[in-house]
């Protein structure tokens, strides 16, 4: 064997420090400009300019944070920095920090949602929009669900969905319950949307394609065939041309629509400063997302969660048997306003499966906040899952309490719907539609989780294998 090549050497070895000093001064540097000098909220910014790819988001029972976030806690307190893909991220389990980004939106902050997000509801529909276009688009909004009559109409349109749903299961004793509960929002979704029924053949083909799409919110944007983007997009495509095919036809006959039909189409073709059928997409698009997602996820951890706790499933039973004079009779006003221990479980469930972990803002300009220099331009992350797990807020905080509502009124550390100017303005209809669900699954079935399946934030929640459960028939009422 020869030695080795002297003039090769020469050369090697000086390229290898000036690398070596490269490396260590990029180091330093980062280090100063990240450091103590910094007026960020404190924190590990991970590799030099890249800071941390995946470590914040990757996969975890969704009534935990996982080990990342624990640790930064930890380590930093309720307001860190992290640098993420090349860009600062400021995240926040602050519960007045967290208000005051949410209450100075449009001022000091924008919503920032996932770029995923935008190219499945579109860029015209609310979640993207701000300063009058918003105010206007949510005026609009607000007044449509105002016109569904709450108290009596919508109420009995949602014990229907429910029943129609469950008849279904009469020769079954097994369902998945994610697959059930989509069927069931996605029902009354689409009704209010465009006015079509479960008849219609398009509806199962619309529905499949919000579950593709939805699929496609957080996966890597590229459009090579058979990815998970790729067929987001393509479901994206079926779904706006038959909403856009449905719009036209109702431009085609606008002279003889009138307010029964009462739907969101209707409310868009009413409106003049909404009548391009883009425009129409977005809002119907938009709408049809914000009814399935985070609702059909609350439901499935409220069955799940009581299926590991028959105490707190007993007590709801019997409280869904006090509150009827009839049981076989559509629920009432009244009696759903009684379901005191009803709507602690949903708070429970909403607290402890936290459905929208994290709110995504920007700044609008250099925000100071407690001596904290935030620069315009930085993504601020309101951890709201973070607030809720939090044991100087919550006793036991990971432990499912739904007993804990009957006590506790308010609590700063409790905001599942969000806050300021983008507070869920559906979130009362979502209360209804996940208690008349619950109440028609409970007196109607006893159930029992098949195998452990366990709710995985990744980032949104998921039950792997769609959460199926045994159900028996219990009493005598039918639905």
């Amino acid at each position: 064997m020869t030695g080795a090549d002297p003039v090769l050497l020469s050369l090697t070895l000086p390229l290898a420090s000036v690398i070596a000093i490269l490396l260590v001064s990029i180091f330093w540097i980062y280090g100063r400009k990240n450091g103590a000098d910094s007026k960020l909220p404190p924190g590990d910014k991970g590799w030099p300019i890249v800071g941390y790819i995946f470590s914040p988001f990757k996969p975890h029972p969704a009534t935990t944070l996982g080990d990342y976030l624990n640790i930064q806690f930890s380590r930093y307190g309720k307001i860190f920095s992290i640098r993420y893909r090349g860009k600062t991220l400021v995240i926040s389990a602050d519960p007045e920090f967290n208000r005051f980004v949410l209450q100075n939106e449009q001022t000091l902050f924008q919503n920032n949602l996932p770029s995923g997000f935008k190219a499945f509801m579109g860029e015209g529909s609310l979640p993207f929009l701000a300063g009058d276009v918003y105010r206007s688009k949510k005026s609009l909004m607000v007044a449509f669900f105002n016109s569904w009559q709450i108290q009596s109409r919508f109420l009995a349109e949602v014990e229907e969905a429910a029943k129609a749903v469950m008849t279904s299961w009469r020769q079954r004793r097994q369902i998945l319950a994610d697959e059930e509960i989509n069927k069931f929002l996605f029902n009354i979704a689409i009704a209010k949307a465009m006015g079509m029924t479960p008849d219609d053949p398009e509806v199962e083909e619309l529905r499949k394609a919000f579950i593709a799409a939805y699929d496609g919110f957080y996966a890597v944007p590229t459009s090579l065939p058979f990815t998970r983007y790729s067929k987001a997009l393509k479901a994206r495509d079926i779904i706006c041309s038959i909403v856009k095919r449905k719009a036209e036809d109702r431009m085609i006959r606008s002279d003889k629509m009138d307010e029964k039909e009462n739907d969101l189409l209707w409310y868009c073709l009413k409106n003049s400063s909404l009548t391009s059928i883009q425009n129409i997409c977005y809002e119907v698009v938009g709408f049809i997302f914000a009814a399935l997602l985070n609702t059909q996820n609350t439901i499935a951890l409220a069955i799940y969660l009581l299926g590991k706790c028959p105490k707190s499933l007993r007590q709801l039973r019997d409280e869904f048997k006090q509150n009827d004079t009839d049981a076989l009779a559509n629920l009432t006003w009244d009696a759903y306003k009684k379901m005191e221990f009803c709507q602690s479980v949903i708070n429970e469930t909403l607290r402890l499966g936290n459905i929208v972990p994290r709110l995504w803002r920007k700044t609008l300009s250099d925000v100071n906040y407690k001596g904290y220099i935030i620069p315009q331009g930085t993504t601020v992350m309101t951890h709201i899952a973070a607030m809720h797990l939090d044991p100087s807020a919550f006793e036991n905080p990971n432990i499912f309490d739904p007993w804990r509502w009957l006590v506790i009124k308010k609590s700063n550390n409790w905001m599942p719907f969000g806050g300021g100017a983008r507070h869920c303005i559906g979130s009362e209809i979502a209360r209804i539609e996940i208690a008349v669900f619950l109440r028609h699954l409970i007196l109607n079935y006893d159930y029992e989780l098949v195998e452990s399946d366990q709710p995985v934030a990744s980032p949104l929640v998921k039950f792997s294998t769609g959460l199926p459960i045994r159900i028996h028939s219990v009493g005598k009422m039918t639905p």
